[in-house]
């Protein structure tokens, strides 16, 4: 419960904020669209890495665990570089 002072004083803020017609106009607008949702790209891709590195290393060594570290880190930037065009 509010006690008296605490009842003036939103009721002088209500009032306030109903006086200011450039606020009032701001929260009677439309509401702006959401941006789309991230796809799951990056997070798909740093699975396949964690499944494929041990796979990798396995039958290629070091050699090859650093072909696919390169090719992940180009599908990566690709990603990226794709969200930040839209």
């Amino acid at each position: 419960m509010l006690n008296d002072y605490e009842r003036r004083c939103l009721a002088d803020l209500e009032y306030q904020l109903r006086s200011d017609s450039a606020f009032a106009a701001r929260m009677a607008g439309p509401v702006p669209a959401r941006p789309e949702p991230a796809s799951p790209a990056v997070p798909i891709l740093c699975a396949l890495l964690f499944i494929l590195v041990p796979l990798v290393m396995l039958l290629f060594g070091w050699p090859g665990v650093l072909i696919l570290l390169d090719l992940f880190a180009a599908a990566i930037a690709l990603v990226l570089l794709r969200r930040r065009a839209r």
